[in-house]
């Protein structure tokens, strides 16, 4: 196989690193599948955990609900995101990932472009 032309990375045993925001666990997949212009990254939200509320100045992007169902707060409206569906939101507009269950919800988001330091936080 020609992993010049792919790269393949299966979350299960990789090391989860601690959100220096929340109580939550992120997996960050830039490194590990080589990511230049966009950004990702798996968030493990914990019951009663949320991820910060936040926009960004150019990158938007998109929340995936792999392990939920979980709930959004974008804007000031809190949207309901069963398992299996995606969200998509543009860089100004503010989002917040809720998890008011009692069990882990996984999600993976995507954002582009790659900008560093793009983040704006409530």
């Amino acid at each position: 196989m020609d992993m010049e032309k792919y790269d393949i990375v299966s979350i299960e045993g990789e090391e989860r690193g601690k959100s220096k925001f929340t109580g939550s666990f992120t997996l960050g997949l830039n490194d590990k599948l080589n990511l230049k212009n966009m950004r990702g990254k798996f968030w493990f939200v914990p019951p009663g955990e949320t991820i910060v509320a936040h926009r960004h100045r150019v990158q938007e992007e998109i929340y995936y609900q792999v392990k939920g169902p979980g709930k959004m707060l974008i804007e000031e409206e809190i949207i309901e995101v069963p398992e299996g569906s995606i969200v998509s939101v543009p860089p100004e507009t503010w989002r917040q990932v809720l998890n008011d269950t009692d069990r882990e919800h996984i999600w993976l988001i995507i954002g582009s472009p790659a900008a560093d330091k793009d983040g704006i936080y409530k």
